[in-house]
């Protein structure tokens, strides 16, 4: 996604990007966000990146940006559980395939590395089933691999009979139990795995005592699955992106034709 660039002060990432054929740079903040302590990181991508000629920064949840010069832009929001409320009541359907799988099947924590990594098989599946193929989403092994090596990360599977119906990988962090991807199988999208994956996260939530978020919904999504993931959640956080335009000119001449396109940076649109 690009190459890393770290603020002279050392607290801030951002990844740095050619435009193409031009000798030109962009930057964009890391997946699956940038998270800033307050003004002085906000001032800080004003002011030290200004050699990028735009810079795309996801904030993290929860946080409201100062607007510095009207680059903050609601982005979407995400999904959140507080297991000190109260959770969401299932529909009856939903308590009825959540009873089915649990009868046959597992959820549990997963710490080998090894055991791990078949997070990236799922995942390659999904991908594949989707069409997901040379997009934003299409995450390889080596990037569950970053993951599956970090001190606070944590995985989690639902399995029947020793084949997994689904997995979860996330990062404990900032107080958060961020969930940075759900994934079924197709077997396990027969029997409900899902369901049993979402509960287990509520119940690891809630033992540990901290919020959960599950991400938004991408651009396009089907309401089956805004459905499926309001029934696991209590709350919502806002999410902002900052567009920062460094070099306005240079920016509308790269973006000659496709200004209108509903996308930041214009010259990128799909």
């Amino acid at each position: 996604m690009g190459a890393v660039e770290v603020s002279p002060h050392g607290r801030l990432a951002i990844l740095r990007r050619p435009i193409g054929e031009t000798p030109f740079v962009d930057g964009i903040s890391p997946f699956p966000y940038l998270w800033l302590a307050g003004p002085d990181d906000e001032a800080s991508l004003f002011e030290d990146f200004r050699h990028l000629v735009t810079l795309t920064v996801i904030t993290q949840p929860g946080y409201v940006p100062s607007a510095h010069a009207g680059a903050a832009r609601l982005f979407k929001h995400h999904f959140s559980f507080d297991p000190r409320r109260p959770a969401p009541p299932l529909s009856a359907r939903a308590r009825r395939r959540l009873s089915r799988c649990a009868e046959v099947a597992g959820f549990e924590e997963v710490t080998a590395f090894g055991e791990r990594m078949a997070m990236a098989g799922l995942y390659a599946s999904l991908v594949e089933r989707r069409g997901l193929a040379s997009g934003f989403f299409d995450m390889d092994a080596a990037h569950f691999a970053s993951i599956a090596r970090l001190d606070c990360a944590r995985f989690f599977r639902v399995a029947r009979d020793g084949a997994i119906g689904a997995m979860a990988c996330a990062v404990v962090f900032g107080g958060i139990l961020q969930v940075l991807h759900t994934c079924p199988s197709l077997d396990g999208l027969r029997w409900n795995a899902s369901y049993l994956l979402m509960h287990g996260l509520q119940a690891y939530a809630t033992t540990h005592d901290i919020r959960m978020l599950t991400g938004g919904l991408p651009q396009g999504s089907r309401e089956g699955l805004h459905t499926f993931k309001s029934r696991w959640a209590n709350g919502s956080e806002p999410v902002y992106m900052l567009k920062i335009v460094n070099d306005p000119a240079l920016y509308a001449r790269l973006s000659a034709g496709r200004e209108d396109a509903g996308f930041f940076p214009a010259y990128r649109a799909p």
